[in-house]
């Protein structure tokens, strides 16, 4: 999967194999376009939400997470009504530019850890952390690339 930054930018990212499920509902999701918002409550994670037609459960889930990690999140135990709009709060998939804890209001949540950024990457995900941290949020479009 690769992820396209308005104000720069590009991250290609591995599926790893661990949440079949998860990965299934995502590359049915592609191509997307989001906002791509920072999570400061739950450390050094940027996130931004998408719906599919299907929401994926929980699998390999995971309270703790590193650097690199990519997540797909959503509120497993809440019947959520779509939104159209993609907003946070639906469907999520986060990004973390930090060894984390997952979590909410101190309540550690727990995610689906599907994909890896790529390692020679790093900088530019961190760059990317800090850069939505300091200015807000930004588009972000996902698509699927060959492997």
């Amino acid at each position: 999967m690769k992820l396209t930054f308005e104000r720069g930018g590009e991250l290609t990212i591995s599926f790893n194999g661990l949440a079949p499920e998860t990965e299934r509902c995502i590359k049915e999701a592609l191509p997307l376009e989001s906002d791509l918002k920072h999570s400061r409550y739950s450390g050094r994670e940027v996130c931004f939400g998408f719906e599919t037609n299907k929401p994926a459960p929980k699998e390999n889930s995971k309270s703790t997470v590193e650097k690199g990690n990519v997540v797909y999140w959503r509120d497993w135990d809440a019947t959520v009504e779509k939104s159209g709009s993609g907003s946070i709060g639906t469907e999520v998939i986060g990004l973390y530019y930090g060894h984390e804890v997952v979590q909410f209001q101190g309540n550690n949540l727990f995610a689906n850890v599907f994909g890896q950024v790529d390692k020679n990457q790093d900088a530019m995900l961190e760059e990317i952390g800090i850069r939505i941290w300091q200015k807000g949020f930004e588009r972000v479009r996902a698509e699927l690339i060959e492997e």
